[in-house]
């Protein structure tokens, strides 16, 4: 969500200075120069206005992110080749975040203050490793060359760390890249990913461990799970124990017997609210996510819970067809909202709440509007998961129309 009042509608005197010398240059915080409660009012009145579209009149509350620096566990860096070719001796890598305001363009990265303190020499590191050498990065738009991406996680809980490094088909020099990394950064796991496409994503078509146990493993309220390199889990862990005790207080007035958890990833909300249903069965459309969540619930010994991999807007419309009986239903879709099926069969499967996460305010105003002829919005709140950025998560209560009581 692009909040409605940026910096540049602030007199100068209302500005700070901001923390981070890349900014203005970077795309990750464009609003290090705003005061943390400006930025909260803003988002507050921007969320406001979006869900006046759904029918919501009141004020909206956004709730402050625990931490406003090193917040992140989970970013991506790029690559990118130097254009203009510099001279002899000069450097022709690129190793960052994007520029503001561009997608084929990288900034190197001298500090940066989302993650953690070690992230940067970790950058600088694997940067010397690759012009030593001599890997090429990948170029967009000749869609030529080696280097991709380098996705770093943490497990804030656990001090568990992962470095992936995401690469065109080809031979890659091992051994240096692992020493590259442990030297200059403490990773408990390092992996290497394939990816033969041509779109501007880290993804890998195919991981190999090169050291440590191949995944993540992070702790939310308490709950230990484990997370695969590709799966899905909310980039604020602090953030999101602030945002699961939300849902945690309003399911406990609700009392639900069975919880449907739609888009559940490794199965975290699903973990966090179990002891407050009978039931709950989640899906996902990732497989390696629904093998995680299962291997969490199994270790957590968790026997009321039930995963299965499968795309939304297929299950869903065959539970609704089926009468399957639902009192709750958690939904956290991706940025683009609610699949129009899925729309469709919630209004025909007709549990008496949804609690509706999103990342993406618009779009979740957007889906609740459709939901209007069935389901009551009764309550809306943002959490600030993403500090310094014009992103906000937010989170509303729908209750069924046709609910007795």
């Amino acid at each position: 969500m692009e909040i409605s009042a940026s910096s540049n509608s602030l007199p100068e005197t209302s500005k700070v200075k901001p923390r981070c010398r890349h900014f203005g240059e970077c795309g990750g915080c464009r609003l290090q120069d705003v005061p943390y409660e400006a930025q909260l009012a803003a988002k507050a009145e921007s969320l406001r206005g979006l869900m006046e579209r759904a029918g919501w009149a009141a004020a909206v509350n956004v709730r402050p992110s625990p931490e406003q620096w090193f917040y992140r566990n989970k970013m991506e860096f790029s690559f990118q080749d130097v254009y203009p070719v510099p001279p002899a001796g000069g450097d022709p890598l690129l190793l960052g975040l994007k520029r503001r305001n561009r997608w084929d363009k990288v900034l190197n990265l001298a500090e940066c203050f989302l993650m953690s303190p070690e992230v940067p020499a970790l950058l600088e590191s694997v940067h010397a490793w690759a012009r030593k050498e001599k890997l090429e990065p990948y170029n967009l738009h000749k869609q030529v060359g080696f280097l991709r991406h380098l996705l770093v996680r943490e497990g804030k809980n656990t001090g568990e760390r992962t470095v992936h490094l995401i690469t065109a088909p080809g031979q890659l020099p091992a051994r240096g890249f692992v020493e590259a990394v442990r030297s200059s950064y403490p990773a408990s796991t390092v992996l290497r990913g394939v990816y033969s496409g041509k779109a501007d994503v880290a993804f890998s078509d195919s991981i190999e461990i090169l050291h440590g146990e191949g995944c993540l493993h992070e702790e939310i309220l308490g709950k230990r799970v484990r997370i695969s390199p590709h799966a899905f889990f909310q980039t604020n862990t602090r953030g999101a124990e602030l945002l699961y005790g939300m849902l945690r207080e309003w399911l406990a007035q609700l009392r639900p017997k069975r919880l449907l958890d739609l888009y559940c990833g490794v199965g975290s909300i699903s973990f966090c609210l179990a002891d407050l249903c009978e039931n709950v069965f989640g899906v996902e459309v990732a497989e390696s996510a629904v093998a995680d969540a299962r291997a969490n619930a199994s270790e957590l010994g968790m026997r009321n819970v039930e995963f299965q991999a499968a795309k939304a807007e297929e299950l869903l419309p065959a539970f609704a067809a089926q009468g399957v009986d639902v009192d709750v239903v958690v939904a956290d879709p991706p940025r683009s909202g609610l699949h129009p099926a899925v729309v469709e069969a919630l209004k025909t499967l007709s549990p008496g709440w949804i609690l509706y996460v999103s990342c993406n305010p618009k779009a979740m105003a957007e889906d609740i509007r459709k939901l209007s002829s069935s389901f009551d919005l009764q309550k809306v709140e943002g959490i600030d998961l993403f500090p310094h950025t014009d992103h906000l998560e937010s989170v509303a209560l729908l209750r069924s129309a046709f609910l007795q009581g």
